[in-house]
């Protein structure tokens, strides 16, 4: 199946500004540590899982995969040798009958076992696609298929097999199922009907043991967050695999449980920062609840990611715009947000290990992602999501899963078509053909203006489809100077335009507060506004201001207090409050004053 958008190679894409500076930040505070490789690597050696039924197991495939994506974001030398290095210390791990786990044998198909069979195989097949070296990929590919094998003599149906949603004893066996994309993915890359075949397998289980959720996505007969199981992060990547394919097979009906899927959860739980389930990393109808406020934790950063890698790969798939507003929505504020960018040491975040029913925090070392984001009079780093101790070091789930949302970001603001460029995102970046010379450049910084400057180098005539974001009114277009008309294509403006030619996007972006359930929140553009407890203000005092939706008086500051992308005084009945955007609020969390809050009373 041919896809409309085709997403950058590796050093056709340079991004700069704020998302530059985020894709950075995770090489050379995530990918550079080697001992951080070696480490996740070694728990395929030492076997850790089995006794605790834990997931130690993904953290290499997570890591690997973000690695891989931020080299094709990047284009980066030396992570590549890198994670080079890396890949070939992991095959060192294969065992004889060609088994990647972190489980003893004793102790397989249990727990997370397959979820981080799944991992390591993702870890290799991303490799395979950025990988330079054509007899490396034939050893990995051997292996990938060794370890496939494994898994498909021991899971299935028939005399001796486990199904595969018995293979672990939670979430209806959903984190077991989502392996479904790396099957077909390694029947993509091989072309040996066996892997497709035990993908259909999977696919009819429906994900899960009690219910199949694939028919009911189908239908829309029910709203996720009212499934029998609704950890959010596992059933996204099951719907991750059953896109793949359809890829792989072009039947309509699995693109349409895909498309209804992501419809029902940005209907149902998807928030104002872009993440989803305030309960937990649970779909809970969120977009509802989002306003109320709650001790624990929400909105976790692995559940961001995998919903931003999903929308990528739909706006590849089908060129609707929709899903790059969901991209930009998801990265500006929850993604950006759970960057540690202000490098604290998390001393206050719990990492938990459990002895029996007692939860026990352990010291830990600083991590590039924070797991969780608040909406209502809350805190950043209060817990370590996915947390697992490793020797002298430990690690989690959302630390290892942040830097292939900052990639997908990079990789999906500027895409080639068929026939032309798809521009999704309008931030400072430039995307370079490979060999006809072409060059399109995009200057932008939304946090300041809503307008984006384009350039234009190819030979003869080409197409740009420019998105028409959801958040503006007034979209306009001008040409060396003259305003133009446009004809509108799933979101996008669609421009004929010439080597040379400069383009200015117009976007109005003014302040809106949004109101529901008796709270106000307030957003310019895709970004998020919160307050922080560092302006000085009273978060808690109600904020007087129209009991309606609607635009509000506001405007841009200077902020000598923090470091914030943008600083924003809104008029009240009652004198202004100071916000900021979302992803700088409430960075200070060393601090017991890291208080922040997008959703506020009204008074």
């Amino acid at each position: 199946m041919k896809e409309i958008m085709k997403f950058p190679a590796a050093g056709q894409i340079a991004a700069k500004g704020y998302p530059g500076e985020m894709i950075k930040y995770t090489i050379d505070k995530q990918f550079s540590d080697r001992d951080l490789w070696k480490l996740t690597v070694n728990q395929f050696r030492t076997k850790p899982d089995g006794p605790d039924g834990g997931w130690r197991g993904e953290f290499w495939g997570k890591l690997m995969r973000a690695a891989c994506l931020t080299y094709k974001a990047t284009g980066n030398r030396k992570l590549y040798a890198e994670i080079t290095e890396s890949v070939k210390d992991m095959l060192t791990t294969e065992e004889k009958n060609g088994r990647f786990s972190t489980y003893e044998l004793q102790y397989e198909f249990n727990a997370w076992d397959m979820w981080s069979r799944k991992y390591a195989m993702l870890g290799f097949l991303y490799y395979i696609e950025i990988c330079k070296n054509k007899v490396l990929v034939k050893k990995i590919t051997k292996a990938l298929k060794k370890h496939a094998d494994y898994i498909m003599k021991k899971v299935g149906k028939g005399r001796g097999k486990v199904e595969i949603y018995d293979t672990t004893n939670i979430y209806g066996g959903m984190n077991s199922c989502s392996i479904l994309e790396p099957f077909v993915k390694l029947y993509e890359l091989t072309g040996e009907k066996k892997y497709l075949d035990f993908s259909e397998y999977i696919i009819s289980t429906g994900f899960s043991k009690d219910q199949d959720i694939i028919s009911l996505c189908r239908t829309k007969e029910k709203f996720p967050f009212e499934f029998n199981h609704t950890k959010a992060y596992e059933m996204m990547s099951c719907f991750e695999g059953l896109l793949e394919y359809y890829k792989a097979k072009g039947d309509e009906n699995d693109l349409k449980a895909v498309v209804n899927f992501v419809d029902m959860v940005l209907e149902s739980d998807y928030t104002v920062i872009g993440s989803c389930g305030c309960t937990h990393e649970l779909f809970d109808n969120s977009t509802l609840k989002q306003t109320e406020y709650s001790e624990g934790v929400m909105q976790e950063t692995c559940v961001t990611v995998t919903l931003m890698k999903l929308c990528a790969k739909l706006l590849a798939v089908t060129g609707d715009s929709k899903y790059a507003d969901v991209i930009e929505r998801s990265g500006y504020n929850a993604l950006f947000g759970s960057v540690n960018s202000e490098n604290q040491t998390m001393k206050r975040a719990l990492g938990i290990v459990w002895k029996g029913k007692e939860a026990i925090p352990v010291p830990h070392e600083p991590f590039p992602f924070d797991s969780y984001s608040p909406l209502c009079l809350g805190q950043r780093a209060k817990k370590i999501g996915g947390f697992r101790v490793m020797g002298k070091r430990s690690y989690g789930c959302c630390a290892a899963i942040g830097g292939a949302g900052t990639a997908i970001f990079g990789l999906a603001a500027i895409c080639r078509g068929e026939n032309g460029y798809f521009v999704n995102l309008y931030n400072d970046e430039t995307y370079s053909g490979e060999s006809d010379g072409s060059k399109i450049t995009v200057k932008a910084n939304l946090y300041k203006k809503g307008e984006a400057k384009i350039t234009v180098k190819t030979s003869g005539e080409t197409t740009l489809y420019l998105r028409i974001p959801k958040w503006t009114k007034g979209f306009a277009l001008s040409v060396n100077g003259e305003k133009i008309g446009f004809a509108e294509e799933k979101g996008y403006a669609v421009v004929k335009v010439k080597s040379g030619d400069k383009i200015l996007v117009s976007m109005p972006m003014k302040v809106e507060r949004k109101v529901l359930n008796g709270k106000v929140e307030f957003e310019r553009g895709p970004v998020a506004l919160a307050r922080d407890e560092r302006f000085g203000e009273d978060l808690k005092a109600p904020v007087a201001v129209s009991k309606k939706s609607g635009g509000t008086v506001a405007k841009l500051v200077k902020n000598d207090k923090f470091y914030t992308n943008e600083t924003v005084k809104i008029k009240t009945k009652d004198g202004e409050i100071t916000l900021c955007d979302y992803s700088s609020a409430g960075k200070n969390y060393d601090s017991e004053n890291c208080n922040m809050s997008v959703w506020n009373e009204i008074g």
